[in-house]
C-alpha cells in the first residue's frame, strides 16, 4: 500500500521533479564554466611575452646595417690607403697602377711583369719610393734620360713656384725630381748634381755643372738657359 501511494504521489509531482533535476544540471553546468574560466591562462602574459622577446634581442635588419657601414668605412681606409702610379716606357705592360702606400719603384715593375730587353737598367733605382700621381718613366738603352721619374704638383714644393716663374732651375736648391726636369738629365745624373753639392758646396756658377761626372761641353751648352744658381 505504502509503495502504492509513493508512486501516485510521484506521478502527481512528477513535473516538479523534472524542473529541479533540469535546475540542478543548468547549476552544475554554469559551476563548470566558471571554475574552466578562473583557472585558464592570462591572456596578457600570453602577449607580454612576445613583447618582451622583441624589444629585448636586437632586431636582425640593424645588425645587418651595422656591418653594411663598416664594410664601407674599410672600403674608405682602404682607398686613402692607395696610390695610382703610371707607368710608360720599356716596360712590358705600361700602364695605370694602383698600389699601397710606401710603395716602391720595384713593386711598380713587378705588377707591369719587369722591364723589357731593351731598358737600361744600370741607372734604374729600385729602391725609391712611390707617390700618388707619379709618373714613372723607363727609357731604353742610348736615350738621354734612363729613367725620369716625376710627381705630382703638390709633391714639388716651394721651389717650384721660382722654377715656373724664371723657366730655370736652381741647381742649388731642386731636389731629385726637379732637376730630372732638365734636358738630358736623369735620374743618376740628378742624384750626381746632389751627391756633388752636398760634398763640396753650392754651385757658384751653372759652368759648375761640368765638375759633375757626365756633363761635358755639350751638356752644359744645352742646359745654359735651363739652370740658375742662388
Amino acid at each position: 500500500m505504502q509503495i502504492e501511494k509513493m508512486i501516485e504521489k510521484i506521478k502527481r509531482y512528477r513535473w516538479l521533479l523534472v524542473a529541479l533535476i533540469v535546475a540542478f544540471m543548468v547549476i552544475g553546468l554554469l559551476l563548470v564554466i566558471f571554475v574552466k574560466k578562473d583557472t585558464a591562462p592570462s591572456s596578457v602574459g600570453l602577449v607580454s611575452s612576445p613583447q618582451l622577446s622583441v624589444v629585448g634581442k636586437p632586431k636582425k635588419g640593424v645588425q645587418k646595417d651595422k656591418g653594411d657601414d663598416k664594410k664601407k668605412t674599410d672600403k674608405e681606409t682602404e682607398r686613402k690607403d692607395r696610390i695610382t702610379v703610371d707607368l710608360k716606357g720599356a716596360v712590358k705592360k705600361p700602364a695605370v697602377y694602383t698600389l699601397k702606400q710606401d710603395s716602391r719603384v720595384n713593386d711598380l715593375l713587378l705588377l707591369a711583369g719587369g722591364v723589357t730587353d731593351q731598358a737600361d737598367t744600370k741607372s734604374i733605382n729600385l729602391a725609391q719610393k712611390l707617390t700618388d700621381e707619379m709618373v714613372v718613366y723607363v727609357a731604353s738603352i742610348g736615350e738621354d734620360s734612363p729613367v725620369e721619374i716625376a710627381g705630382t704638383k703638390g709633391d714639388v714644393g716651394a721651389d717650384s713656384i721660382e722654377t715656373q716663374s724664371t723657366d730655370k732651375i736652381n741647381i742649388n736648391t731642386a731636389d731629385l725630381a726637379q732637376l730630372q726636369r732638365l734636358s738630358g738629365v736623369g735620374m743618376k745624373k740628378a742624384q750626381d748634381i746632389i751627391d756633388y753639392r752636398e760634398q763640396n758646396g753650392k754651385f757658384n756658377q751653372p759652368e759648375d755643372l761640368g765638375n759633375v761626372s757626365g756633363f761635358g761641353e755639350k751638356s752644359l751648352e744645352k742646359l745654359k738657359g735651363s739652370v740658375a744658381v742662388d
